[in-house]
């Protein structure tokens, strides 16, 4: 199973494109925030395949996307929101908390812009980084448990 995780694509639909064409053979499609309009006109790109959004703080309200979402990537359960709530640009216990209390072992986040990927205790906390910085990643689900990559367009995509 091969999940395609994006966030903060602020109006960049042309990028968010370009990354979807890029990894069709994903089976299931994150938006973390900021851009959820972006998404809306992607069917050609995600058929079929499960899409996920959550809002971000600069997400428009007339979009109903939940603040976060709790699901399973395979028997791994994820916490994905935008980050804004949990005050990631300042520090990432509130989200290791949140994740913790909701028995995730995956926490994916948004807002600062800035790839990440950090253990804590049994929590991983991952940011794909910006659409805008033509930045993504990709999650694979194995028999032995979860790959992160970290991704970004370069000029021939």
């Amino acid at each position: 199973m091969k999940i395609l995780v994006m966030s903060d694509s602020h109006g960049f639909s042309g990028t968010v494109k370009s990354i979807l064409k890029k990894e069709r053979s994903c089976d299931a499609v994150i938006h973390l925030g900021d851009g959820g309009a972006d998404m809306l006109e992607m069917n050609e790109y995600t058929a079929g395949k499960p899409v996920y959004q959550v809002k971000g703080n600069c997400d428009i309200s007339a979009y109903n996307f939940p603040p976060k979402l709790i699901s399973y990537i395979g028997d791994t359960k994820f916490l994905a929101c935008h980050g804004h709530a949990y005050n990631v640009k300042n520090d990432l216990g509130a989200l290791f908390y949140a994740a913790k209390e909701n028995g995730c072992t995956l926490a994916l986040f948004g807002h600062t812009h800035i790839p990440l990927k950090e253990q804590y205790e049994d929590v991983t906390l991952i940011n794909p980084g910006s659409v805008m910085n033509r930045r993504y990643c990709i999650i694979t689900k194995h028999y032995g448990g979860i790959e992160i990559t970290h991704c970004q367009l370069n000029d021939e995509d």
